[in-house]
């Protein structure tokens, strides 16, 4: 887990450390722009899929270190913890953005500055109009660029836990 958040990085691009590198942009990553945790997957995850805490574990430990993809089908699979940033098999470590900006996968079309919930698609986030979402879901994401129908990668600012 993250050991501080207090330090943030407020410069937009910084000089490139090799001779004759020039200007060159600051990423998503640098300092608290992004926050990226790392966990155990307890199946396949995909980068770009939404997971969960795997409470399904008997340990109580394991239930805060394994995730599985989201699906809103079961109170089981909905303890959203972020973004998958990497690919994954069973046991394997897998990145989870767990605030800020990086590439999700949403079910249909979604307009810039929407709100973003978890379906019943294990690793999708469709907006409200779309998804229908529950009376006790909560936004994990905002959209930050317009996408068309059908599935697939949308950036998207996550929200963090709560």
């Amino acid at each position: 887990m993250a050991t501080s958040t207090l330090i943030q990085y407020l410069e937009t691009e910084r000089y490139g450390s090799l001779p004759g590198a020039g200007v060159e942009a600051v990423g998503p990553e640098s300092m608290n722009r992004r926050q990226i945790e790392t966990f155990i997957a307890s199946g396949a995850i995909t980068a770009g899929q939404t997971v969960v805490l795997n409470i399904l574990k008997t340990a109580d430990g394991d239930k805060a270190i394994f995730v599985v993809p989201s699906a809103t089908g079961s109170d089981d699979t909905t303890c959203f913890v972020g973004v998958a940033i990497t690919d994954a098999g069973a046991g394997d470590k897998v990145d989870v953005c767990v605030r800020g900006v990086c590439e999700a996968t949403v079910l249909t079309a979604a307009a810039k500055g929407k709100l973003l919930y978890i379906t019943s698609t294990a690793g999708a986030l469709d907006d409200a109009a779309g998804s229908a979402p529950a009376a006790d879901s909560v936004p994990v994401a905002v959209a930050l660029e317009t996408r068309g129908g059908g599935t697939g990668p949308i950036t998207v600012f996550v929200r963090g836990t709560f």
